[in-house]
């Protein structure tokens, strides 16, 4: 581990390069800091690390958001994460323990306790508190494979009277699913997005709730937020079969076509791209962001002389268009 890459999150600046000399001081020499959650978010999807270590209380984000972020992306579900506090009660440890965490530190910082925790770290040692939910979660996953739902069902409600958490609401949902049972789906997904925002299959499994009642606009929106998730997240495939199954809903739906236009044209596919997007504009000719998206895909085409057309459309409709128009100037001076 030590020759890994760090990534340290703290909006402390005195903390974050105490913890930074500490581990200079272990050996570790790779090492990024943040002073946000959001922008260590960014800097993980951009370059990829193998250790997060983050403050639990910071003002936009806390350390505990970072962590359910991160284990919600199957790209960094395995990526060690330790949690740092000054006092982690025992609801704490059980919330960071629900979210996936690998171990907690208390500051102030220790060195020998946390090259305690590394070298454990390196034996892929467990916290045992960590370890016994995890273990109680994997037991009611079996029985949710099995089919034994009323036992599952008895696990995960025993876990909430313990510490809410998303998983365990999502869980409940599933069951509830499986045996029919709608409405007592939809309260346990909802109750799962309350606690994550961003729990994207708990969207769409409220979706496709909403669709089985017939509750077609109820379950539009909840898969399109679902598919918004996953485009934020790469899942691009994901995106692109919920999107298409909203289709099978309503097949005249703006934002599923302009979702799709994104989609494609991050994949490259600029023909499928202008389709959807020409589909929204004849849905709403009037929406100036179209007109800029399909700008952009022709920019992506290099054809200048189109991009500019679709941008002037979006200036003329939206006169405060400022992204447009710069685009515009940009294409006038050469510079694209």
């Amino acid at each position: 581990m030590k020759n890994g890459s760090f990534l340290l999150v703290d909006e402390n600046t005195f903390t974050l390069n105490e913890l930074e000399s500490i581990l200079k001081k272990a050996g570790i020499s790779k090492i990024t800091k943040s002073d946000s959650a959001d922008n260590a978010w960014m800097m993980i999807r951009k370059q990829p690390v193998n250790c997060v270590i983050a403050s639990w209380e910071m003002a936009d984000m806390s350390g505990l958001a970072l962590l359910k972020i991160v284990r919600s992306d199957d790209k960094f579900s395995d990526v060690p994460f330790f949690l740092t506090d000054a006092a982690f009660t025992k609801v704490k440890v059980l919330r960071a323990g629900q979210a996936g965490v690998t171990g907690l530190i208390v500051t102030p910082y220790d060195p020998i306790n946390i090259h305690a925790k590394l070298g454990a770290l390196a034996e892929k040692d467990v916290p045992v508190v960590v370890q016994k939910t995890r273990d109680i979660v994997d037991k009611g996953l079996s029985l949710v494979k099995s089919g034994n739902y009323e036992e599952a069902l008895t696990v995960f409600e025993n876990l909430i009277n313990e510490g809410e958490s998303a998983e365990y609401y999502y869980n409940i949902g599933f069951i509830k699913t499986s045996k029919g049972e709608y409405p007592e789906a939809i309260d346990a997904f909802q109750k799962a997005t309350e606690l994550d925002r961003l729990f994207g299959k708990a969207y769409e499994a409220m979706g496709r709730a909403y669709k089985a009642l017939g509750k077609n606009e109820e379950a539009q929106k909840c898969l399109q937020t679902a598919a918004d998730l996953y485009m934020s997240k790469e899942k691009v495939e994901d995106a692109e079969d919920i999107l298409n199954e909203i289709l099978q809903i309503s097949a005249d739906s703006l934002n599923v076509f302009n979702s799709l236009g994104v989609l494609y044209r991050r994949k490259g596919d600029y023909k499928t791209s202008l389709k959807h997007y020409t589909r929204a504009l004849r849905i709403n000719p009037d929406e100036p962001f179209i007109h800029y998206n399909i700008g952009r895909v022709y920019l992506d085409m290099k054809n200048n002389e189109k991009a500019k057309e679709y941008f002037l459309n979006a200036v003329k409709i939206d006169p405060g268009f400022e992204q447009a128009r710069q685009v515009i100037q940009a294409i006038d001076l050469g510079r694209i």
